[in-house]
């Protein structure tokens, strides 16, 4: 009698998680994006909402949670119940969040667990077509022969446009003055209407526009030619050594059960794997991938590396 007391709770204790995990989930999720609609995350965010029902059974719905360069969203999502049913789509930049605000009450590897990656992705470097420079280097030489009267326009300020811009103007040499916003579409509003002459976004999201004569793509941050635009070379052809590639990865809150996290992972890579979503993901410049939630953590250590580098080397302080 006192050894099934005993082994009864125990029993239960490995068999409640796997119970939960077959059963999630039983309502609606929540996606939580940092941006507006009108950018990358807006793109990504719907495609992962329409598909991911096809797997979990259940309506994802999509919840913008803008400003402070995502702040506003990563601090929802580290508060939010850890049971799987609020997701966060972030960026790279989330994992050196203690690099770029050093006061940050936030810690991404107790507040999260990292679901998988969905895509990799490059900047662009892009400028209104009144700008004279047709190539980076040209750009690089106006903007020393005026040094702080161009400006830059970015998603927000610690988002991924904004650190590998930042890491471009130390690599150059160049002053270039930075105007932070509330997401990829406003930016692209003022940069199509020349109140911004030059613009750091998602290649996803500046190849229609590029390909539409309204602005101009003059160079990409990754170490290889997007194939979308194989005329555009990257920026590192003008700027030796640079080279900035990141990703989009799928989160959860801190404490959420492995079983849950697991079986995300798996709806993710089902997504990924999906034709509809993966076309839609090459035409807009991006690589669709997925990953186990192991592999996704190790990646996200090495990227918060990478750009702690990038924040020293370019000096970058956002507190």
């Amino acid at each position: 009698m006192l050894s099934r007391r005993i082994l009864l709770p125990l029993l239960f204790c490995f068999v409640s998680p796997m119970l939960v995990a077959q059963s999630f989930p039983t309502k609606p999720l929540r996606l939580v994006l940092r941006s507006p609609p009108g950018g990358t995350d807006d793109l990504l965010g719907r495609l992962i909402a329409l598909k991911m029902p096809e797997s979990l059974g259940q309506q994802v719905i999509v919840d913008y949670r803008t400003g402070a360069g995502g702040l506003v969203a990563w601090e929802y999502i580290a508060k939010a119940p850890p049971d799987g049913y609020t997701l966060l789509l972030a960026a790279s930049g989330l994992g050196a969040v203690r690099s770029l605000r050093p006061n940050a009450t936030i810690d991404p590897w107790k507040d999260f667990a990292w679901v998988s990656q969905v895509v990799n992705y490059q900047l662009a470097l892009v400028v209104h077509p009144s700008v004279p420079a047709k190539n980076v280097k040209e750009l690089i030489a106006l903007a020393r022969a005026r040094p702080g009267q161009l400006s830059y326009g970015s998603s927000g300020v610690g988002a991924t446009p904004h650190l590998s811009a930042e890491y471009f103007k130390a690599a150059a040499k160049v002053n270039i003055v930075h105007v932070p916003y509330k997401g990829a579409g406003p930016m692209f509003l003022d940069l199509m209407s020349g109140r911004v002459e030059t613009g750091f976004s998602v290649v996803a999201s500046s190849i229609p526009h590029h390909k539409s004569g309204k602005l101009r793509i003059l160079g990409t941050s990754g170490s290889k030619r997007v194939a979308q635009i194989p005329d555009v070379p990257t920026i590192g052809e003008s700027v030796p050594g640079y080279e900035f590639d990141a990703f989009y990865a799928l989160l959860v809150p801190g404490g959420t059960p492995r079983e849950i996290i697991q079986r995300l992972a798996d709806a993710t890579a089902k997504v990924v794997a999906s034709p509809e979503y993966r076309q839609r993901v090459i035409d807009g410049g991006m690589e669709p991938v997925s990953s186990s939630p192991e592999q996704m953590l190790k990646i996200a250590k090495l990227d918060a590396a990478k750009i702690d580098k990038i924040v020293r080397t370019a000096n970058i302080k956002l507190d």
